[in-house]
């Protein structure tokens, strides 16, 4: 398949990286309260695909609710990207790399925040790694209402050019701040639910990684939510490359980030393609249960169980054989590969 040369546009300029960069300062007073959380409430993880940081990129956004509270939040941004320093997203090297076009590779750039923000420092002179600036944007969301946090959106645009946005959000040095916050409502408002057990919010933990779960023409995300050595909610997705007009591809797709893409095809994420992809696998595999419900019924086996019970679970997968049934074990789901993406919650819940 010909591929696509990167055009200039995706590369980053020091005057372009310069406006995404603001000044931190000494003197930093936190925005607004936290609210408090009652112990043992359900918890839902909510997923969105966002462009909250100019068009060379797409951002993977997930919040954890408890009621109307994000009591946890989680963002990484993927963008191509040129030269040998990078660590691409699993199978950038394998089949899924051939949808990339000549000369780039897809990063997570939380991933690879250390080559990242050293583009950072060389073009823009920042100080402040791209994951400490996303965790301090994550930190100010956790524990507020959507309300809350669109207080602070308004003051953030209320700084002017010459404002500190780490007046508003400590620790953050990234003008596009609000953008990244407005994102996590976006997220809570909108995104794909995936619900989980009851937890006191004091004891979670978000955690996040890219994997391959399944085979080489894909890789995807894995997110979870444990308190302890138990998982109390998951989510997963997948992103490939397709052919055909049938789809809908990530966000910037169509604009500079989707010049990394080699021609004739589009990324998607599977789950917001379920429709479609899921007439794929029933036209090649004669598949009766749609994607996003396979997605939905391995998250919800993995809800409220510890590592070691998953874990017995996938050993139990394994053992079935050819002809086994995976629902036997996962009641609703049917895909071959459900012990890879419990073993893939299993690897990210013990990180």
């Amino acid at each position: 398949m010909k591929k696509k040369s990167l055009l200039p546009l995706l590369l980053l300029t020091a005057s372009s990286l310069a406006l995404a960069i603001s000044s931190p300062v000494n003197n930093v007073t936190p925005f607004a309260e936290t609210v408090a959380v009652q112990a043992q409430e359900t918890t839902t993880l909510k997923v969105a695909y966002l462009a909250p940081h100019g068009d060379k990129s797409f951002a993977s956004v997930v919040v954890a609710m408890q009621g109307d509270v994000i009591v946890d939040a989680q963002i990484d941004e993927f963008q191509f990207v040129e030269g040998d320093q990078w660590t691409g997203v699993p199978n950038a090297d394998a089949t899924f790399g051939e949808g990339f076009a000549d000369g780039v590779t897809l990063i997570s750039k939380r991933a690879d925040s250390e080559g990242y923000s050293a583009m950072m420092a060389d073009m823009a002179g920042s100080t402040v790694t791209y994951a400490d600036n996303l965790n301090a944007i994550e930190d100010f969301a956790k524990g507020k209402t959507v309300a809350e946090i669109e207080e602070g959106i308004t003051a953030l645009n209320d700084l002017g050019e010459d404002g500190n946005v780490s007046d508003v959000v400590s620790g953050a040095t990234l003008a596009d701040s609000a953008g990244y916050l407005q994102a996590f409502i976006d997220a809570a408002n909108e995104g794909t639910e995936f619900t989980g057990a009851e937890a006191d919010a004091a004891n979670l933990e978000l955690k996040q990684a890219v994997a391959a779960p399944h085979g080489d023409q894909s890789f995807a995300i894995v997110t979870t939510a444990v308190d302890g050595d138990k998982v109390v909610v998951a989510a997963l997705d997948e992103f490939q490359f397709v052919e055909g007009d049938q789809w809908s591809g990530v966000p910037n797709a169509d604009a500079p980030f989707g010049e990394g893409i080699a021609e004739g095809v589009t990324l998607v994420s599977k789950l917001e393609n379920s429709e479609a992809y899921s007439q794929l696998m029933t036209d090649i595999a004669g598949s009766t249960v749609p994607y996003a419900e396979n997605l939905q019924a391995i998250t919800q086996f993995a809800a409220g169980k510890t590592t070691a019970e998953l874990e017995e679970a996938v050993a139990e997968l394994q053992d079935l054989g050819e002809e086994g049934n995976v629902a036997d074990v996962v009641s609703g789901s049917t895909l071959a590969d459900t012990s890879g993406y419990l073993q893939a919650i299993v690897d990210v819940a013990n990180q």
